[in-house]
């Protein structure tokens, strides 16, 4: 195949793939093979990349927007973990999110920055009913194949045999049996037949009982193409849910593009693109009328070469037009700029006049690794009409002020250093007390005199590239939204939970899932003018009276990590008290907001988040919350009322 591409310019040249398991062999390092070799063809470099984003072949080394164009996830199993531009394929049947848990999967799609669609129409509307009032996100363009880079081989009919390759699930669970197993037992007398795959899978010897069974095949993008030119036809079956979701796995792709004649069930998928260029079977038939179809489809073949050839090349022909990896990554390079402008555009308008963001990053305490973590928050931002400050004790800063200069001088963007008074010394300048982080937002406020919004970052939070233009959009297409909020990925020794945090419970902070500063940003004419009388009495939950009665809008993407282990503020403030408080001046921020709630009933009385259990996660509506609650204390009120009863009885 020729290749006539030119990079794009302000591309590197260079994309990720997540290698999502890379201790086990699996059909996603197949594809992952395949995207290496098609990206060599066009003259661009694929790099694996390790769920969080550091580079397989230097794990000290995460990915940015500085060293690749984009990053390209070919699963639902994590959310974005990384600080570049992330396509996620939908490449998988709905079934398959319900079986591994469907909330939590479907939310970490939308985590990403964009899709890529393998033409499943149930697939692409899944996502487009998640987005579809969302101004962050919008519905697949760019098409991505579980395919091959190109044609490999010229239409052959190899040596008259049938390729089949798999697991055999079945010899793995003795209880289940089908018709395609019983149709392979069949194939297996007739000395048709080549099978491949692993021969021994969690410890079973899966293809023991066939005479068919050739060998395993490595995943190197061509040895599976290869087995298939040699054999002259291949047996092309999909799972039910795939059919379903009129999705097709790669065996069809590999087929076509090795140049055989493909033998296809009745996924809808093969007749509407491939039409008569594949023969078909019926799958939904008995095992007899399965086996028969593919007897008489092989004795056609050898009866009639020259036809059999011309399907090939007609399926080739259609192959070439829309499906090899190549086509599909050259028509997302010379997309990409145009895709991106796209985006950015339907969530921050370019006519809209740009909002002044005050973002204050917090450092109570001078600390190398805080600082650099905020200075690379801020120089990250792509939203550039912003005010970034950090916020330092005056005491801290004295004692390291050299050090603090020269990296804040370092940075290209421009950064104030505040300097507060956060320890108070007493009469005795050996004994301090630490302001409550209420009154040291109040007094950032006052600060913010020359801003249109303000957002706030903790020292145990960092933020992602797009962060300031996810949160800024909203309040600058609709005045009469005044408080965004993004979701958070929680990072627990150095070790991401696989759920996207985004509960917002200002009733309760659980440790292990905090509200978070860096999520929000508020308007600032929003805030109550009055706030003075509430917000400084606060320490652990300050945030709830900026939000006062407005309501939250939540945002699909999640934007800031939060380390769990590094606990901020010191959990040493009167829950009880702070309650009270938010309950005087904005009750509204006690009820629970989430724009996909996690939540679990506790011992019947309590609620909490549930962050990462063997359980999986509930997705509730928090007005049905509330009234599980009521119902609870109305059953305890009868239960204690019913004892009180038999006692004055007796």
């Amino acid at each position: 195949m020729s290749v006539d591409f030119i990079l794009p310019q302000g591309t590197l040249g260079r994309f990720a793939v997540v290698k999502l398991w890379p201790d086990i062999k699996t059909a996603e390092d197949e594809c992952i093979a395949r995207l290496k070799l098609a990206a060599q063809a066009i003259g661009v470099e694929c790099v694996e990349i390790y769920a969080d984003g550091s580079f397989i072949s230097t794990p000290d080394i995460k990915v940015t927007k500085k060293n690749v164009d984009f990053v390209i996830h070919l699963h639902y199993d994590t959310p974005k973990r990384y600080d570049a531009f992330s396509f996620v394929a939908l490449w998988n049947p709905l079934k398959f999110y319900h079986e591994w848990g469907y909330k939590r999967c479907s939310r970490n799609l939308t985590t990403h920055d964009d899709f890529i669609s393998c033409s499943s129409s149930a697939a692409d509307d899944h996502v487009a009913r998640m987005i579809r009032s969302s101004t962050t996100h919008l519905p697949a363009k760019f098409k991505l194949f579980h395919s091959t880079p190109e044609t490999i081989h010229p239409p052959s009919l190899g040596d008259g045999k049938l390729f089949y390759a798999g697991i055999n699930w079945e010899a793995i669970v003795s209880s289940r049996k089908s018709r395609q197993q019983e149709v392979l037992k069949r194939l297996d007398k007739t000395g048709l037949l080549r099978i491949f795959g692993p021969s021994i899978f969690q410890g079973v010897r899966v293809w023991a009982d066939y005479q068919s069974y050739v060998r395993e095949i490595p995943f190197d993008g061509i040895s599976m193409i290869d087995e298939i030119s040699k054999a002259g036809a291949a047996l092309v079956l999909s799972s039910q849910a795939h059919k379903d979701s009129e999705m097709m796995s790669n065996r069809l792709f590999e087929t076509i593009a090795a140049g055989t004649l493909a033998i296809c069930d009745e996924n809808p998928f093969a007749r509407r693109f491939f039409g008569d260029s594949v023969l078909y079977i019926d799958g939904r038939s008995s095992m007899e009328q399965i086996y028969a179809d593919i007897l008489l489809h092989l004795d056609w073949i050898k009866s009639n070469p020259e036809q059999a050839l011309d399907k090939i090349k007609k399926a080739q022909e259609i192959f070439k037009e829309r499906f090899t990896l190549i086509k599909n990554l050259t028509d997302l390079y010379q997309g990409f700029a145009e895709r991106k402008a796209e985006l950015s555009d339907n969530h921050v308008p370019a006519s809209q006049p740009a909002l002044k963001v005050g973002l204050y990053l917090l450092m109570p305490e001078y600390s190398a690794g805080v600082l650099n973590s905020h200075i690379q928050s801020i120089r990250a931002q792509e939203y550039n009409a912003f005010r970034a400050v950090i916020v330092i004790d005056n005491g801290s800063a004295n004692r390291w002020r050299d050090e603090i200069r020269e990296a804040l001088d370092a940075c290209p963007v421009e950064i104030e250093l505040k300097e507060i008074e956060i320890y108070q010394a007493g009469t005795s300048s050996e004994i301090k007390t630490k302001r409550k982080l209420g009154d040291i937002i109040a007094e950032l406020i006052r600060d913010a005199h020359d801003c249109d919004s303000v957002t706030f970052v903790a020292p145990n939070e960092q933020l992602f590239s797009n962060h300031l233009k996810v949160l800024v959009g909203p309040l600058q297409q609709n005045p009469a939204i005044n408080c965004t909020a993004s979701a958070a990925i929680l990072m627990n020794r150095d070790a991401p939970i696989h759920t996207v945090h985004e509960l917002l419970d200002f009733g309760h902070v659980d440790p292990n899932g905090p509200p978070g500063y860096g999520r929000f940003m508020f308007r600032k004419a929003s805030i109550p003018s009055d706030i003075n009388i509430a917000l400084p009495y606060l320490d652990g939950r300050p945030l709830a009276t900026l939000i006062g009665e407005n309501k939250i809008h939540h945002l699909l993407p999640a934007t800031v990590t939060l380390n769990t282990q590094e606990v901020f503020p010191e959990r040493n403030w009167d829950d009880a008290a702070e309650t009270e408080i938010i309950r005087d001046f904005s009750p509204s921020a006690l009820g629970i907001s989430s724009g996909c709630s996690v939540l679990l009933s506790k011992s019947g009385t309590a609620v909490a988040t549930l962050q990462n259990t063997s359980l999986g996660r509930l997705f509730l509506n928090p007005a049905w919350i509330r009234a599980q609650i009521h119902a609870v204390r109305v059953q305890g009120i009868r239960a204690r009322l019913a004892v009180l009863k038999g006692k004055l009885a007796r």
